[in-house]
């Protein structure tokens, strides 16, 4: 590499994220030292070192004082934020990303009945008792714990079934859609009431029973009345599909 170009430090660090992606060095690997980058590659310490920061901007790496860079151990969150920022530059709204789940979720359902593992249908299994612990929950009217037991048991479920359809690129989107994407900040959006709790509550319970049948067919079916529902409630109440994809920096 010719010392004197400009673009070396992003020519580096596309080198190193070759060797990233090869899993050279795998996540939570300590990337090597500025020295060694340098000596690598025939460049300078300042130019490794801009090549690093390009990474860690980029959410690849973290730059720890002292310790050096380390691969990220889970790449999907920065993924969702260059998505995100993306959805943003093209105007998105609300509509477009349910539009979006509604072509991937119900396949992804149909697949997750078909190819379910022993141990991700104990998984699911777990899910619908939690599911079932906040549909009782209702009756006592305890909020607190009936917004926990949602966290617990909404996106963890779309997110288990995307990696029950044993599909990895749907898994990472089905993450990458419902736990980054999608939420977009729920404080912004009144708060749920126990009639969508219920509601949307039975319809995860559907979804598990069919998935725990093997019925792909009901699986997929339960999931389109699931996001039929969910457009529906944020169209009549939050009266928010139209509303465009938000960046919120904190």
């Amino acid at each position: 590499m010719a010392k004197n170009d400009e673009g070396l430090p992003e020519r580096v660090s596309q080198q190193l994220l070759r060797r990233i992606i090869s899993k050279e060095f795998p996540p939570g690997a300590v990337l090597p030292s500025e020295r060694e980058i340098g000596e690598t590659y025939a460049v300078s310490r300042p130019v490794a070192r801009e090549a690093i920061k390009l990474l860690a901007a980029r959410g690849i790496v973290a730059v720890h004082p002292r310790q050096g860079a380390t691969v990220g151990q889970n790449l999907i969150g920065a993924a969702g934020e260059a998505l995100l920022l993306a959805f943003h530059q093209a105007d998105v709204v609300r509509e477009d990303m349910l539009d979006m789940r509604m072509v991937l979720e119900p396949h992804i359902a149909a697949l997750a009945a078909q190819h379910a593992s022993p141990t991700q249908l104990r998984r699911l299994s777990y899910l619908r008792q939690l599911i079932l612990s906040l549909l009782q929950e209702l009756d006592t009217a305890n909020s607190e714990l009936m917004h926990n037991l949602w966290q617990q048991t909404d996106q963890p479920l779309h997110v288990l079934l995307g990696e029950m359809s044993q599909n990895l690129v749907f898994k990472i989107f089905v993450e990458i859609i419902n736990t980054i994407l999608w939420p977009q900040r729920q404080e912004q959006i009144p708060p749920m009431t126990e009639e969508h709790f219920r509601q949307a509550s039975l319809q995860h319970l559907a979804l598990c029973d069919a998935v725990l049948a093997n019925d792909s067919a009901g699986a997929s079916a339960a999931m389109v009345r699931h996001l039929e529902y969910t457009r529906d409630h944020i169209l009549s109440v939050h009266q928010r599909l139209y509303e465009p994809i938000q960046v919120f920096i904190d």
